[in-house]
């Protein structure tokens, strides 16, 4: 009876330990996982929105949890590993939500302020007639020599204030401007042709001096 009281014993005493090298190997483990995750955090090209963050913070939330429920039965090494991992994953945090507080201002700032080649597009064509797909479908044999008039006109008006932005965006537009003339020019009346030959002289004569200066000026200011 002593005897079988011993093994008993010596049974139960095996498994203690088999448990506790159990706890102890899940809890290294854990603390390994953690620190892996938030140096591949640390290390992964940023993506500072606050969806993306929240996947994150999800995925260290569920690792940070696992490290400490076993942080009792955690060697002192692992212990301070895990403890580690979580001030650096703060410090990332603080980067992060900085980061998205900043683009959030930016994108609200940049929602705000209107895009410069649409001002301009209306300016030339009228508010709204052309959009960033550059279609000029609203453009007739009736209408073209008015919207050659319109858009030469402006070009005179504030050739003095053009940037070489602005120059390059009015370059793109005045070559849709042609295109679609050669589109409705079997339509268009031999007067209205003749005034359009007209101002395209104009129009180049005003873009040969003025475009060159407002480069010029450009790479000016980059050089102070």
């Amino acid at each position: 009876m002593k005897k079988m009281q011993l093994i008993i014993g010596a049974a139960i005493l095996a498994g203690g330990f088999t448990a506790c090298s159990n706890s102890n190997k899940e809890a290294k483990q854990d603390a390994a996982v953690l620190a892996q995750y938030v140096d591949s955090v640390d290390q992964i090209a940023p993506v500072y929105t606050a969806a993306n963050w929240t996947e994150i913070d999800n995925g260290y939330q569920s690792r940070v949890a696992s490290a400490e429920k076993n942080m009792s039965v955690m060697s002192a090494d692992d212990k301070a590993r895990a403890e580690a991992s979580k001030v650096k994953y703060e410090a990332l945090k603080a980067k992060y939500e900085m980061a998205i507080k900043q683009k959030q201002e930016t994108d609200k700032v940049a929602a705000a302020t209107p895009d410069y080649r649409q001002v301009l597009r209306g300016k030339l064509f009228g508010e709204g007639k052309i959009g960033s797909d550059m279609k000029l479908g609203f453009v007739t044999a009736d209408n073209i020599r008015g919207t050659y008039e319109r858009f030469v006109n402006t070009v005179d008006d504030n050739r003095n204030e053009y940037t070489r932005e602005d120059w390059d965006e009015i370059k793109v537009l005045y070559e849709a401007l042609d295109s679609r003339k050669n589109e409705v020019e079997k339509d268009l009346a031999t007067k209205d042709n003749l005034n359009i030959a007209r101002l395209k002289v104009k129009f180049a004569a005003i873009k040969s001096v003025k475009r060159p200066v407002a480069k010029a000026e450009e790479n000016k200011d980059s050089k102070n």
